[in-house]
C-alpha cells in the first residue's frame, strides 16, 4: 500500500512538473515585448522556398519573436515588376536575408541602409553574402563576400588564432568543398551570442565557404571552422570565418555562412545562432543555450 501511494504521489508530482514546464515554455516570454523580424527570400541559388519558411518556423516556436516573411518578386523580374515591392524595414527590429538575386531598386537600397544606420539589425544567411554585385555599401556592411580574388581582401585565422589578411589578387580563391559535418570554434566567448557555448561544437552537413573577399574592415569574428583539405572534401586547410558582425552607424550586420539547405538548418547550433543573433541585434541580450546544444564530437538536430 505504501509503495502504491508513493508511486501515485511520484507520478502526480512528475505530471505537475511536466505541465509546469509546458506552461513555462509557452509563458517564458509572456509580457515581454516581442522582437519583430522580417525574413526576405524570393530569389536565391539555394532552396529559399524551403529555408525561408523553416527559419520563420524556428523563430515563431521560440515564443519571443513576431515574424513576417516578405519575399521579393521572382527571378529575372523586369524593373516594372518591382514597383509594388516596398519593404517597411523600419517597422522591424531585425531583417534576415535569405536572398541572392537581382539588385533591389535604389529606393529600397536606400531604405535598407537607413534602417541599419539608424540602429537596425541584419542577419545575412549563407548565400546572402553572394548577392548584390556592385552595391558597394552592401559589400562594406557584409565585409567578405562570394567574390573573385581581385575583388578585395580575405581573412583567415592561423593555428594560434591570429588574423591573417590576404591582399587582393593573392592567396586562396572563394569557393567551398563537399558537404560534411564540421567543427565550429568559438573565437569570441564574451559576445552574448556565443556566451556559454562549448569552445568547439559539431555542425551538420553543410557547405563550408572559404576564401571570401571584400573590404574586410571592422569584422568582429565570432566563430570559425577548419576547412578540411582531405581528399573528397576540397578545403583550404585554414580556419575560415563563419560568423562575424560589423557595425554600421548605430546598427549592426551579422553574417552567418552556415545554412545552405534545410538539413543543416535543423542543426541545434544553427537554430541557436539564428535566435540569439536576432535577440542580440534587437536587445543586446540572448536566451540561454538549449540542453541539447551540440558537442565537439556529435551533431545535434531537431525536426
Amino acid at each position: 500500500m505504501f509503495h502504491d501511494r508513493m508511486g501515485r504521489r511520484v507520478f502526480g508530482m512528475g505530471l505537475v512538473a511536466a505541465l509546469g514546464l509546458g506552461l513555462l515554455s509557452g509563458q517564458l516570454f509572456a509580457g515581454e515585448k516581442k522582437t519583430k523580424v522580417m525574413i526576405i527570400g524570393g530569389q536565391n541559388n539555394h532552396n529559399w522556398a524551403a529555408t525561408t519558411p523553416l527559419m520563420a518556423d524556428v523563430l515563431k516556436k521560440a515564443g519571443n519573436f513576431e515574424v513576417m516573411v516578405y519575399n521579393t518578386p521572382g527571378d529575372n523580374t523586369p524593373a516594372s515588376g518591382w514597383d509594388a515591392w516596398q519593404p517597411k524595414f523600419k517597422d522591424f527590429d531585425c531583417i534576415i536575408l535569405d536572398y541572392n538575386g537581382q539588385n533591389w531598386p535604389e529606393r529600397c537600397q536606400k531604405d535598407f541602409l537607413d534602417f541599419v544606420s539608424d540602429g537596425g539589425g541584419v542577419v545575412a544567411i549563407h548565400a546572402a553574402n553572394n548577392s548584390f554585385s556592385g552595391w558597394k555599401e552592401y559589400e562594406k556592411i557584409i565585409g567578405m563576400l562570394w567574390r573573385g580574388t581581385e575583388s578585395g581582401y580575405s581573412i583567415y585565422l592561423d593555428d594560434d588564432g591570429k588574423v591573417v589578411r590576404e591582399e587582393p589578387g593573392k592567396g586562396r580563391g572563394m569557393g567551398h568543398g563537399s558537404t560534411y559535418d564540421w567543427v565550429m570554434t568559438v573565437r569570441d566567448k564574451e559576445n552574448p551570442i556565443t556566451a556559454g557555448m562549448p569552445e568547439k561544437w559539431m555542425h551538420k552537413n553543410d557547405e563550408l565557404y572559404h576564401g571570401q573577399r571584400g573590404p574586410a574592415k571592422n569584422m568582429h569574428i565570432l566563430l570559425t571552422a577548419y576547412s578540411d583539405p582531405a581528399p573528397g572534401r576540397g578545403g583550404t586547410g585554414k580556419n575560415e570565418p563563419m560568423v562575424w558582425w560589423i557595425p554600421y552607424g548605430k546598427g549592426k550586420v551579422l553574417v552567418n555562412l552556415m545554412g545552405h539547405a534545410p538539413e543543416p538548418m535543423k542543426c541545434v547550433g544553427f537554430q541557436t545562432l539564428l535566435k540569439r543573433s536576432c535577440e542580440w541585434l534587437a536587445t543586446g541580450k540572448c536566451s540561454p543555450l538549449p540542453a541539447n546544444f551540440p558537442k565537439a564530437d556529435k551533431v545535434s538536430t531537431v525536426e
